[in-house]
């Protein structure tokens, strides 16, 4: 068993050596340069994907620069390095790419020389790209409302720096190639056979482990494990351990309260009283005569009052009861789970002084008398498939106020957990990131469309009742509520109006009695997202 390894390790060696040859001899065969001039291509695809990196980064700091706090505490603290860094890599990757393009099949030693230097200059851009990563993101976590703010700095600097990593090894695979006495000998044939090269000797000291292959065993594998040990739970949070929803069990009515609206009376229009015989002729346009305006105006004095009839008790489904919900799994308290996504403030309104989640669930639990969590939450959309089947959340929130920027990975993720019982309640903080919502979900489901909640629809109904529909806000992308369904469920709620403003501390100047109504509808969009979820998923809890 102790010479199994060693014959095991040399006939692999020598099966990628007759791979090599064959490999060679193919070339040769049909006219085409040697394996070693291929070096020049993979530099080139070295060079091509730091410039994908490069548009990466840019794109990353734009989004951030377009926040205005984060943009002062930029310039406060000085950390521009990362504009530095993106104009660096686009300039030394064109034209280090160029150049590689025009020596790459030359066989003469300036080539092979320039290839190597390329290879150095690759190493000092990973270099430059880890510090300018590191500079920026200690600014920005500063910003961060939420607890664990090494956990969220750690995450960022390792969603950004991964690439690197990989970009790094790939640069010093190619530079160790570039040492090795097969490619000396390609590109200057004359070159005298002085044994190993640098290259050839790494790869053996590599392959035998050095003068102790013991001792270096033994140092690889406590390095290992302590990278498994330290850093191996971190990106399990990340990516893999969430923790399961769990849904109050029990019975209740889902009828609650009643709330209807009231429209204010007109105000009778002032006239203006002029002679018969008058020499001039007032001809003063009445804005009041204006349809649009007098739409707007009536939809932004609309009050809200509760009806004293209507019937109080727990909510829920099954009958009278203390609350929940017959095939409910636990009684954890409820929480409030936001989206994260690339794209400007998905975070607005999580901090301590705007508090928007957190209002939220204290006007719940005063509605519902549901536990509910004392903190903000939020999950990646890849985090999404971490979840159990038949205890992801039945609902996440989606905001912001700039453009949306999902993965293909991250659309089938979102749309498989949507169509599994989830249900995405979305809120526009912006006209711009109106527009790019509906460009995601038309891409997320071309064959459903976003409609009109009707006034009448369900969720509209319980446990509050709002006879004319959601209540109008800030009309961002427009003055009702509408969503996607499928299989007779809706799957996205889209209120245009940003709710999660009127849910912030002061409620942004809102009237109170408009910023409870949007309480309401919260608990009602929850209720249905429950119901809906615990039915979609019965067949995974069996």
């Amino acid at each position: 068993m102790t010479q199994a390894k060693p014959q095991l390790s040399v006939r692999a060696v020598v099966a990628l050596r007759r791979l090599w040859r064959r490999m060679g001899g193919w070339l040769d065969r049909h006219g085409l340069p040697p394996l070693p001039a291929y070096l020049s291509l993979s530099l080139g695809a070295f060079l091509i994907a730091f410039e994908w990196y490069a548009l990466r980064l840019w794109y990353w700091a734009e989004a951030q620069w377009e926040v205005a706090a984060r943009r002062e505490m930029l310039l406060e603290h000085g950390s521009v390095t990362l504009g530095v860094v993106v104009l660096l890599f686009v300039a030394l990757g064109a034209l280090a790419l160029m150049v590689g393009m025009a020596m790459g099949r030359r066989r003469t030693w300036g080539t092979l020389s320039y290839l190597r230097k390329c290879c150095i200059v690759g190493y000092a851009m990973v270099f430059v790209a880890a510090y300018g990563i590191y500079d920026v993101t200690a600014v920005l976590i500063q910003l961060s409302p939420l607890p664990g703010r090494g956990e969220a700095l750690f995450y960022n600097r390792y969603e950004l720096m991964w690439p690197l990593g990989l970009l790094f090894i790939f640069a010093g695979i190619t530079h160790l190639i570039a040492w090795r006495r097969v490619t000396m000998r390609w590109y200057r044939p004359d070159e005298p056979d002085a044994g190993l090269a640098v290259g050839d000797r790494i790869l053996e000291n590599l392959r035998r482990h050095g003068d102790d292959p013991p001792y270096r065993k033994s140092v690889l594998s406590s390095i290992s494990l302590h990278v498994l040990v330290v850093v191996g739970p971190l990106l399990l949070m990340r990516t893999g351990c969430v923790e399961d929803y769990e849904i109050p069990a029990g019975e209740g009515n889902p009828v609650v309260n009643l709330v209807r609206m009231v429209k204010p009376k007109k105000k009778e229009k002032k006239q203006f009283v002029l002679r018969p015989d008058s020499a001039i002729y007032f001809a003063i346009p009445d804005l009041d005569d204006s349809p649009i305006l007098e739409q707007v105006d009536e939809q932004s004095q609309i009050t809200y009052v509760a009806d004293p009839n209507a019937a109080h008790s727990k909510m829920g489904k099954g009958g009278k009861g203390k609350g929940g919900w017959p095939d409910g799994t636990g009684d954890r308290p409820i929480r409030f789970i936001r989206l994260e996504y690339r794209g400007t403030d998905w975070d607005d309104g999580m901090d301590a002084r705007a508090r928007a989640d957190l209002n939220f669930l204290t006007a719940f639990n005063k509605r519902t008398g549901f536990k509910v969590a004392d903190h903000p939450e939020s999950v990646t959309i890849s985090q999404l498939r971490s979840f159990t089947k038949g205890y992801a959340p039945p609902f996440v929130y989606m905001t912001g106020s700039s453009s949306i920027n999902l993965s293909p990975q991250e659309m089938r993720i979102l749309r498989e957990y949507l169509l599994d019982g989830g249900m995405l309640f979305a809120d526009a903080g912006s006209s711009a990131w109106d527009r790019s919502f509906r460009g995601v979900m038309n891409a997320l489901f071309p064959d459903k469309p976003l409609i009109t909640v009707s006034d009448d629809d369900p969720i509209f109904q319980y446990p509050f009742v709002f006879p004319n529909g959601a209540p109008p806000l800030w009309h961002h992308g427009g003055f009702k509520a509408m969503g996607i369904k499928h299989r007779e469920r809706w799957v996205v709620f889209y209120h245009p109006g940003d709710v999660n403003d009127a849910w912030k501390t002061g409620h942004s100047g809102m009237d109170k009695a408009l910023a409870e109504a949007s309480f309401d509808l919260g608990t009602n969009i929850i209720y249905y997202a429950f119901t809906h979820y615990l039915e979609e998923t019965r067949k995974y809890r069996k």
